[in-house]
């Protein structure tokens, strides 16, 4: 017995050791473990139409997705995509940014240096003109800068600099004409503090494709970067050894760093879970008892080894029927199919098993196994078999009844998948993730789940997952399966959806938004305000939602109401709000007209990389209204704009262009423009596009072309696409003269606020004087023409005053009642006195006019 008593306490003090260790291992995984959000962006551009394709950029990206999401990143991906395809990618990821621990950038295909900034080459590219770079590629800096405002660290990997001929040596710039330059590698770029930038090769240098089917850079950027627990600026450093040794020393991989803290792509995990301190019994005298040993694990689903540092002074350990030695090393799994041999051992001798378990990160942790001879063993050995059947039982019942369908919805960030707690009989069992989303994030808790990771029972109810922006009705499988026990796997799908908030009125190019969004008419009010109210209650820290309400409110006429909704949603930090509200003071909608303080607001939104905000105080800058003109930063800002897909900016800088408006005039360059909306089916540059073909002004006159080009603008709500087409029918220019159809066009124009349309109509009613309604037409339409126009964009009001003047009172009278019809007696008595006659028929035209919610969006 004092032996006995001596080896108890023998184990106790193993046991504290065991716990002592593993305590130590997971303080340390708590320091090197990075938490976070991680997303990342990868392209790669192979077949290109024009240009020289590239034998491995397509290959290249799809091998980085998986190993970056191998590394906890949710990846959006491009493969072969042409400008408008980049601009969506781009768009889809810049929205996943926000708030993000690590943004990342892999771009593999061509790229090109102009006037020091680095530009990514789609696919349809030709870049055979001075105008292709800023209308056929994509500037590096915008997504760099977007993800530096939106994420902690930055990292920057090009594959992009291969020495393929352009057709054109020097590219317009803004306001400049810029070389290639004698290389054609890509430019330096100097990182801000937590940035990292990468390069296939030495600043303006070349890179080469390799003889495999991935690039040496990319090749060796997978291998070093799955490597684990290894700092990323210790895997570039290898990667450029690996280059170098490929390349035969022709290429050198370079990076430019300015991390704060270190990074790694495969983090070292908490150290192996073992149990410190495991009791078995074994019969007396049995040749062959399997040991109820439970196994170690990693909670990323590594392989983990097994050292034995002690055995059993007594008996036979063994292992796949052969004696082990001390000092042997074996599969952690190899645990639970050791066996003991107990033949001459005396019943209550105590045996000891000491190992040691570690993982690929070169952590470890120990363990003790008892080992007590019993006479009475065996019946204790058939009641863990039996228990451990109940276990498998009530496991094997709870896969079976997981939820097959589990709806999330799209940015409120994690959803909880509300998956059933574990049997209580069943607690101690592990899963092993078998299949996972490859587009989102799944989380136990805080920690990300990636495939092979291995869940404890208290893991599953705590699951999570964030789906990816863009991936509505997309369904995504999670299949789990008993770690260590053979059971059939079960599998949850995971279905992202919009909130309906998001479905009734997300804002166009949001890049805070999750979808392509609505136009302001194309917003139902009486769906869009009761689904943003209930989004804004179901979720009130999502700033998206206020924002949103606030839209649906002006789509409901609630003018005031939507000013203040707005204003709160950018109190709230959301950055579209800031562009909303400038647009409200630009037209006065709600407030007074400011175009001081419009400009003002906007300046915000264009700090924050808005593409609307972009537009508006670019445009503010470039004309100096409410602020001091600035013709070189305006169109910058416009042309970033652009670059983000805004078809406005495009319109505007195709109107500078071939007009000459402070620059000189460069007809091709404006054309250009143009057709880069028209490609993107923007109502305005149908429109100019088909004055264009119309006047036959620098391309052949086609009248049949400009006729349809006005009336598809039409079809989308340009206000002034219908008084080109009512133009067109009244002087009979490639279509027969049809008054009717020429009254009917410049009135739809007239209705949409376009206040030539409503003067053109006006002068048609008072030149045909063949009665006293024509008159009266002709004072409602010139009233209508005085009170929406304008100033700075023509100005129709000094001729329509002077006509409304000329008419007869009585007609004007007349068309004063016509217009008060159509107000309550409450909205006549809000409008302000005024003994004009003619100052009340505008009053009143403004009023009807504004009451039949008119879009603003389009001025």
């Amino acid at each position: 017995m004092p032996r006995f008593h001596c080896v108890k306490r023998l184990c106790a003090y193993l046991l504290i050791i065991a716990a002592m260790l593993l305590s130590i291992g997971t303080v340390h995984a708590a320091v090197t473990e990075e938490s976070g959000r991680r997303v990342a962006l990868v392209i790669g551009n192979s077949v290109y139409k024009t240009l020289p394709s590239l034998p491995n950029p397509a290959n290249d990206v799809g091998e980085v997705a998986t190993t970056l999401r191998a590394a906890g990143f949710d990846v959006t991906i491009g493969v072969n995509v042409d400008r408008i395809g980049l601009e969506d990618t781009v768009r889809r990821f810049l929205r996943s940014t926000s708030n993000a621990e690590a943004g990342l950038i892999y771009y593999s295909g061509h790229g090109i240096q102009v006037g020091g900034q680095n530009f990514i080459v789609p696919v349809d590219a030709t870049l055979e003109t001075p105008y292709d770079v800023e209308t056929q590629t994509m500037p590096l800096d915008l997504i760099l800068n977007h993800l530096k405002q939106n994420s902690r660290v930055q990292l920057i990997f090009l594959d992009a600099c291969r020495n393929n001929p352009f057709n054109a040596q020097k590219f317009w710039m803004a306001e400049k004409l810029e070389p290639v330059g004698a290389t054609r590698g890509l430019a330096r770029i100097d990182s801000d503090l937590g940035s990292l930038i990468a390069f296939s090769t030495e600043p303006g240098q070349v890179a080469l494709d390799g003889t495999g089917a991935l690039s040496p850079y990319s090749e060796s950027f997978i291998k070093r970067a799955s490597e684990p627990n290894k700092e990323i600026r210790q895997v570039l450093t290898d990667v450029r050894r690996d280059v170098i040794a490929m390349t035969d020393g022709k290429q050198v991989p370079w990076e430019n760093s300015s991390l704060m803290d270190s990074f790694y792509f495969i983090p070292a995990p908490p150290p192996p879970s073992v149990e410190p301190m495991q009791q078995v019994s074994v019969p007396e005298g049995a040749a062959t008892t399997r040991l109820p040993i439970a196994p170690p694990h990693d909670e990323t689903g590594s392989a983990l080894l097994v050292t034995l540092n002690q055995l059993p002074k007594t008996g036979t350990l063994s292992f796949d029927g052969k004696p082990v030695e001390q000092g042997a090393k074996m599969p952690a799994a190899a645990l639970t199919a050791l066996t003991y041999d107990s033949s001459g051992v005396a019943a209550g001798t105590v045996g000891l098993i000491g190992y040691t378990v570690s993982d690929p990160y070169g952590q470890a942790t120990q363990g003790v196994i008892a080992i007590t001879v019993s006479a009475d063993a065996g019946a204790k050995l058939a009641q863990l078999e039996q228990e451990k059947q109940v276990r498998l039982a009530e496991a094997d019942a709870y896969l079976k009844e997981l939820p097959r369908d589990v709806s999330t919805t799209i940015g409120v960030g994690p959803v909880e998948a509300s998956l059933p707690v574990v049997p209580a009989s069943a607690a101690e069992m592990t899963f092993k993730v078998a299949a996972l989303p490859d587009k989102g994030t799944l989380r136990a808790g805080d920690r990300v789940i990636g495939l092979g990771h291995v869940l404890e029972a208290a893991d599953i109810p705590a699951l999570s997952y964030e789906p990816q922006i863009g991936t509505e009705s997309q369904p995504f499988a999670l299949t789990l399966q008993a770690a260590n026990d053979d059971l059939p796997p079960a599998t949850v799908t995971f279905k992202p959806a919009l909130d309906a908030c998001d479905s009734a009125a997300a804002a166009p190019l949001d890049l805070q938004g999750v979808t392509a969004g609505k136009l302001p008419n194309e917003i139902d009010p009486s769906v869009a305000v009761p689904a943003c109210t209930e989004a804004m209650k179901a979720y009130p820290e999502v700033a998206r939602f206020v924002y949103q309400l606030g839209r649906a409110q002006l789509a409901n006429r609630e003018t005031k109401t939507a000013f203040a909704t707005i204003k709160k949603a950018m109190d709230a930090g959301h950055v579209r709000a800031i562009s909303e509200l400038s647009a409200l003071y630009l037209v006065g909608a709600s407030v007074p007209a400011n175009l001081d303080k419009s400009s003002e607001i906007a300046a915000i939104g264009a700090k924050k990389g808005d593409p609307y905000a972009l537009y508006a105080y670019g445009k503010s800058l470039y004309y100096g209204r409410g602020i001091k003109a600035d013709t070189q930063e305006g169109l910058k800002l416009m042309l970033q704009a652009a670059d983000l897909g805004h078809t406005y900016a495009m319109n505007e800088l195709g109107y500078i262009f071939f007009n000459g408006v402070s620059v000189p005039p460069d007809i091709e360059r404006g054309i250009r423009f143009y057709e880069s909306g028209l490609k993107r089916d923007d109502i305005y540059s149908m429109n100019s596009l088909g004055m264009i073909y119309r006047a036959g002004k620098a391309v052949p006159q086609d009248l049949e072309k400009a006729l349809e080009l006005f009336k598809k603008a039409a079809d989308g709500g340009q206000p002034y696409a219908p008084r080109n087409i009512g133009l067109m029918y009244r002087d009979g220019l490639g279509v027969p003269k049809d008054e009717s159809a020429s009254i009917t066009w410049l009135e739809m124009g007239a209705e949409r606020g376009d206040y030539w349309s409503a003067l053109e109509r006006a002068k048609m009613a008072k030149g045909d004087g063949s009665n006293s309604e024509s008159l009266v037409t002709a004072a409602r339409y010139f009233a209508l023409a005085s009170a929406v126009n304008r100033p700075g964009t023509g100005d129709p009001k000094k001729q329509s005053d002077k006509e409304l003047a000329s008419l007869a009172d009585s007609a004007k009278k007349k068309a004063a009642e016509a217009f008060s019809s159509e107000l309550t007696p409450q909205e006549l008595k809000a409008l302000p006195k005024t003994k004009s006659l003619n100052e009340r028929l505008m009053l009143l035209a403004k009023a009807t006019w504004v009451k039949r919610n008119p879009r603003y969006d389009l001025f």
